[in-house]
């Protein structure tokens, strides 16, 4: 070919592969559509993503209410106090937002509620942005000493109302309007539950704040507009508090920022298999169209046209139904990034700006265009291998040659794969931001669609062999039907593998959500603890203990630890800065909590060294398993401590593993007592009490000792439902366009057969049979495909959630089979109405108007 005449051929292959899109637009349709099902998604969750990140970078001030934040879990020192008064002299406005638990009571429900406390200064909170309230107030105006804010499911709880007296931390508290938003709710430590604001003043009323506490400590700064740079500020910062965690409003929220980050990779690899299963769909289309125009290319290649000019027309179509589902598309991501903020409203009070995101566009463009052409590779390459003479020999069975023979003819084939694989490694790391993203879900997808692709062909296979042996028992209708499944173009196979995939990943994700919950609640050891008793003052040990015998009875088992706050300094005489710790590992440069113990408590198994007997007086450290690991440590070495400008040493007896949840595996570090004698504790306890004691426990705690927080389990298992709720109902919502992929690549089988079945429909009607005769035909067909795709998916989902409970997630893997029936059921109905859908005007088809035609 002259390189003048590439632009002439490029340009007759387009007009003869328009044409021919031109000629079946209805065939065609659900293949665009399977496309924009899967970019949809894909751009959709970009496309939120940038502009919730631009969200973040426009209005981080208002985000953070400050400039800067020093976020730490102890009440600043008066030293520290004393260091940040040269900030203040150069303009710098600092306040102070201190959030903790504790319980709430009113005069309507007299049974203790715990709720999350935000203490804040109204006459400096926030510095940026405001705290909407209803009604309509000004906080300083409403918020004092003696009032609080709530939210509103705190007055549903309470069956309290706005200008009620409640009780909190055993202080008379009057509520004074429902916070409505707050502008640094998402960068807060306590995001989720009953959420009350009240004043510093108030807080330290409720003597809730003792020196140990665990609260959440947050210095918001305001920055003057010119003679203290941000960068200057944040050093300071850092040297004044350096076990905080400093950011400023350029870096937006590093948690946020990290998690958003997370949550795009892992919904765009979701998003990226219902790509898959559209592409697939182009795939199985085309196989049915070439199928379709083999008279169509055997003639062109005896006229003289090349096996690449014909591949070329061919290519062109795939890419023009790729770039159609593309743009359809990125206009649907338009609308299902608007959806996001619906599914996540209970945690984005902010309203987010939403333009084109252009970058998240083209993202989904190329994605679809990529897979499109890697999966209509297979069915473009088959196109070299028709020849001309294959019109004169139609009706001849071709002979089956010999496997060396097969192989090289397979070849091709084989490339390809291998092609698509690596395209889809390459894409998924793209999107992923790795390369070991990728490989592992390229890795995952091959498995999954393998396993599938193999049930589907040993299932139809099976049909094929029933239907041999014992077709003449079935009846009629139910036989063709079945022999449907394997007619010459039916994509039985692809949109088994489509459906299937499309339930297994979102039964799989209501599996997971369900078990992981309900084995934390039903598989709990018969001894485990429920309820917790939270800052306990070494004054009110003993009256707690008392209390809680009272109600649980004189032999009740309880468990009531001491927490020492220090620092690690030195592990074998090298400073813990020195050990380059990282990620999460970092957390022994910080404050950690230490315990004490007389001898080896219940438990625990001892994995290396001796624990001491209770009469040992030398200073003797257990330290638990990953501790040890991560600091490279064993029986023989030594650790320094640090708390309250006391230094002390202790040699490490044993290393050791929990084998169960009890208040000492709290703390990394087990002491001798006589080594932290002397040092403010603050105590934490646990019990096992009966569902019908918890209440009375409640009662008499808080009436006696108000600052303790009691806390429920069943209480904390229902805000990690609440969460886990949000998350499966986004990771649902994109693996529901997985499933509508499958279901359109039925509606495209379905249109792509329909000449086949038009004459199927004809020669029926004229040897008698009647409409209803073969819409059971159609019925049974359509319900077999559904049927079986949801039984391959509910299963291959079971196993696949056992999978990640007992390996991942280290559960039983009791998995809940009820769901299973139900997404058969709704699979195979789903395939009945979509293939119906696609062929009920096949039926009016008059046999004559047909057969003249023939």
């Amino acid at each position: 070919m002259r390189p003048s005449a590439s632009g002439a051929y490029w340009l007759t292959a387009g007009k003869i592969a328009w044409r021919e899109l031109r000629a079946a637009p209805a065939k065609f349709t659900f293949v665009v559509l399977a496309v924009a099902a899967g970019v949809g998604a894909l751009t959709g969750v970009r496309g939120f993503s940038e502009a919730f990140r631009a969200m973040l970078t426009s209005k981080a001030r208002t985000l953070m209410a400050a400039d800067l934040s020093a976020r730490d879990f102890a009440v600043p020192t008066p030293e520290q106090e004393r260091e940040l008064k040269p900030l203040e002299q150069r303009g710098a406005r600092m306040t102070r937002v201190t959030e903790t638990l504790t319980m709430m009571t009113s005069a309507a429900s007299p049974n203790p509620l715990m709720v999350s406390v935000k203490a804040v200064d109204p006459g400096a909170y926030p510095f940026y942005g405001s705290v909407k309230l209803r009604p309509a107030s000004e906080l300083g105006a409403v918020l004092n000493d003696d009032t609080i804010l709530v939210a509103d499911d705190v007055l549903t709880r309470l069956k309290a109302a706005i200008g009620d007296t409640v009780r909190l931390g055993g202080q008379n508290f009057r509520i004074a309007a429902v916070v409505v938003s707050e502008p640094d709710r998402m960068t807060g430590s306590l995001n989720i539950g009953l959420r009350v604001m009240m004043t510093q003043g108030g807080l330290a009323r409720t003597g809730l704040i003792r020196f140990g506490s665990r609260a959440s400590q947050r210095t918001l700064v305001k920055l003057p507009a010119t003679g203290l740079p941000v960068a200057e500020a944040k050093v300071e910062m850092k040297r004044i508090f350096p076990e905080a965690q400093v950011v400023d409003y350029r870096e937006t929220n590093p948690s946020i920022t990290r998690g958003l980050d997370r949550a795009t990779m892992f919904l765009s690899l979701i998003s990226l298999i219902a790509l898959i299963v559209g592409a697939l769909g182009v795939a199985s289309a085309m196989h049915a169209h070439l199928q379709q125009k083999m008279d169509t290319i055997a003639i062109l290649k005896s006229i003289g046209a090349r096996s690449a000019e014909v591949i070329r027309i061919y290519t062109i179509e795939a890419m023009l139904l790729g770039l159609g589902g593309a743009l359809l598309g990125v206009l649907a991501g338009e609308g299902i990034e608007r959806v996001f903020p619906a599914l996540l409203r209970r945690y984005f009070q902010l309203t987010i700006e939403f333009h084109w995101q252009w970058a998240a566009m083209a993202q989904g463009m190329a994605a679809g265009l990529l897979t499109t052409y890697l999966f209509t590779l297979p069915p473009l390459l088959r196109i070299r291998r028709i020849r001309p003479n294959l019109i004169l020999r139609r009706e001849m069975t071709e002979a089956r040659g010999p496997w060396r023979q097969r192989l090289r003819e397979a070849r091709p084939a084989l490339m390809a794969g291998l092609g698509i694989l690596a395209g889809l490694g390459a894409l998924a790391a793209w999107l992923g931001g790795s390369a070991q993203a990728g490989v592992y879900f390229a890795g995952g997808l091959t498995v999954s669609l393998a396993v599938l692709s193999g049930v589907a062909w040993a299932m139809l296979r099976g049909v094929k062999i029933v239907l041999r042996r014992w077709g003449l028992r079935l009846p009629s209708s139910v036989r063709q039907g079945l022999a449907n499944l394997y007619r010459p173009g039916n994509q039985a196979q692809p949109v088994l593998v489509a459906l299937g995939v499309g339930v297994m990943f979102t039964l799989s994700v209501y599996l997971v959500q369900r078990s992981l919950i309900g084995e934390i609640i039903a598989s709990a050891p018969p001894g485990m603890p429920n309820v917790f008793l939270i800052d306990v003052q070494p004054g009110q040990r003993d009256g707690v203990i008392d209390l809680v015998r009272t109600v649980a009875g004189a032999r009740a088992k309880i468990d009531v630890v001491p927490s020492i706050q220090g620092r690690l300094t030195l592990v074998d005489g090298v400073p813990v800065e020195n050990l380059h710790l990282q990620g999460w590992a970092r957390r022994f440069q910080r404050t950690r909590a230490m315990t004490t113990s007389e001898g080896r408590p219940e438990g625990v198994t001892v994995l290396r060294g001796t624990w001491w007997e209770k009469t040992e007086t030398a200073p003797r450290i257990a330290v638990a398993e990953e501790a040890a690991k991560i600091l490279k440590i064993g029986p023989g070495s030594t650790l320094q401590f640090e708390a309250l400008d006391r230094r002390f040493q202790a040699k490490v007896a044993a290393v050791y593993r929990s084998d169960g949840f009890r208040m000492g595996s709290i703390s990394e570090f087990t002491l001798t007592p006589q080594v932290l004698q002397g040092l403010p504790a603050i105590y934490y306890g646990a019990v096992h009490l009966a569902a019908g004691q918890v209440a009375g426990l409640q009662r008499v705690i808080y009436e006696k000792y108000p600052t303790v927080t009691v806390v429920n389990i069943a209480e904390a298992l229902a805000l990690v439902q609440e969460v886990v709720d949000q998350i499966a109902l986004v990771i649902r919502f994109l693996s529901a366009f997985t499933i509508a992929g499958g279901i359109i690549i039925l509606a495209s089988s379905v249109a792509g057969t329909r000449f086949r079945r038009i004459r199927e429909v004809v020669i029926l009607k004229t040897l008698g049979g009647t409409r209803w005769r073969i819409a059971r035909i159609f019925s049974v067909e359509f319900l077999v495909l559904g049927t079986v795709a949801g039984l391959m998916g509910g299963l291959l989902a079971a196993g696949f959630s056992a999978l990640i409970l007992r390996r991942l997630l280290e559960g039983e893997g009791h998995i809940n089979w009820l769901p299973l029936p139900v997404a058969v059921a709704a699979t195979a109905l789903a395939a009945v109405a979509t293939g119906w859908l696609a062929s009920f005007r096949i039926l009016g088809q008059r046999p004559l108007q047909v057969l003249r035609e023939e």
